[in-house]
């Protein structure tokens, strides 16, 4: 009897091996949320490198300046690199017409309370001469404003602050 039990028996077939292919819609809803969180990701650092290139660009011509061999030429540059920097971040409305004490004001009102900017040094710029000293301090103060104050943040964007 068992040889005919065992003539009987026929060949174990496998099935077809699943493929990966088509991938389930699980995968996929997977596969977009990362390309999305990837895109948005992309797009935030491209936004924030943009947001600060002028503050560094600004930095970096202030450090070019150099007080001890033209003060009355630093204090002309460092007002013009204010008002530039300020103005690329889109205070045109609020800036562009602003001069000494007013500009001095509105940076002033624009800072941390750590950072400020004397106003007499805003004034030096239209005066006939100046020290190295006070250029240098100028300098210093305007680094330290652009450092800490820039981008500026929405609270104080949208203010009328003069």
């Amino acid at each position: 009897m068992q040889p005919d039990l065992l003539s009987q028996l026929k060949d174990i077939q496998t099935p077809q091996s699943i493929g990966n292919w088509p991938l389930a819609w699980g995968w996929w809803v997977i596969i977009v949320v990362c390309c999305v969180l990837i895109a948005i990701a992309i797009v935030a650092t491209i936004l924030f490198l943009q947001k600060r290139k002028a503050k560094k660009q600004a930095l970096k011509l202030l450090n070019a300046l150099d007080p001890e061999q033209n003060p009355i030429h630093t204090v002309q540059s460092i007002n013009s690199i204010l008002k530039r920097v300020v103005l690329a971040y889109g205070e045109r409305e609020q800036v562009a017409n602003l001069n000494g004490d007013k500009w001095a004001t509105w940076l002033n009102n624009n800072s941390h309370d750590d950072v400020t900017i004397a106003p007499e040094f805003m004034l030096l710029a239209y005066q006939a001469n100046c020290s190295s000293v006070e250029a240098a301090e100028y300098l210093k103060q305007s680094k330290a404003w652009i450092d800490k104050n820039l981008p500026l943040n929405e609270r104080n964007k949208g203010e009328q602050n003069v």
